[in-house]
């Protein structure tokens, strides 16, 4: 299991939401998470830090990436936070601090957690849910 290579536990949320569904990548409120199908995903592949790898930083400074903007920054669980059910807050990590200078740059906290994402989303005249059916 992917889980068990991350610095702590995800946050239980995001630990239920994975058990229980498997789902493409997706784009929702202006990021694309993910997706989630099994053990061979971008989930395993981040939490591999292979060398060269965004996650080769992120991982040692206590952030899990579970998507991205529209560009090619990181969008990860800030695990450094203690927070009630690890519900830790969700962070952009800008790629360029960490290609360029190999330090991990927070550049904002875009959620508090993942129920507040979903919530959000929820809540959203137009959440701008977006996923392209897999090619078979």
């Amino acid at each position: 299991m992917f889980e068990e290579k991350l610095p702590k536990r995800l946050p239980q949320s995001f630990a239920e939401f994975l058990s229980r569904y498997s789902f493409p990548a997706f784009d929702v409120l202006g990021i694309s998470l993910f997706g989630w199908d099994s053990d061979q995903n971008q989930f395993t592949q981040e939490s591999s830090a292979a060398k060269g790898s965004l996650s080769e930083l992120l991982f040692p400074a206590g952030y899990v990436q579970i998507g991205r903007p529209g560009n090619f920054d990181a969008i990860c669980f800030d695990m450094n936070k203690q927070r009630q059910n690890r519900e830790f807050p969700i962070v952009r990590v800008d790629h360029e601090d960490i290609l360029c200078n190999w330090k991990v740059c927070v550049s904002g906290e875009i959620w508090p957690s993942f129920i507040m994402l979903t919530t959000s989303a929820l809540a959203s005249v137009d959440p701008k849910v977006h996923y392209e059916e897999p090619l078979e």
